[in-house]
């Protein structure tokens, strides 16, 4: 029984402890799946989408060239430009699975 006891006390104080301690649980959820189209009734990567998202890099681009390049503005336009980039790449990369 006193090993019982132990592992129940144990137990109880670490729930204490993530009771009481200062940053917030997040809760543990996996990351989405990809759903694997089967039929052509599926939802599809609209062209539209990957064309807007273009748009927005290439207006993004003719900021950066009337910005000056040791200003902090070029470095935030350019890490935006970045994330726009990676979001696109995905987006054709997810479309060309698709289309398989």
């Amino acid at each position: 029984m006193g090993f019982w006891n132990l592992i129940g006390g144990f137990a109880l104080f670490n729930t204490v402890c993530d009771m009481l301690s200062s940053k917030p649980q997040q809760p543990r959820v996996p990351p989405p799946r990809p759903h694997h189209r089967r039929d052509g009734d599926a939802d599809t990567i609209d062209d539209s989408d990957i064309d807007a998202l273009q748009d927005r890099i290439d207006a993004l681009e003719d900021q950066l060239d009337n910005c000056d390049m040791m200003s902090d503005r070029y470095d935030e336009i350019q890490d935006h430009i970045d994330e726009l980039q990676d979001r696109l790449d995905k987006l054709e990369l997810m479309r060309d699975l698709y289309e398989d």
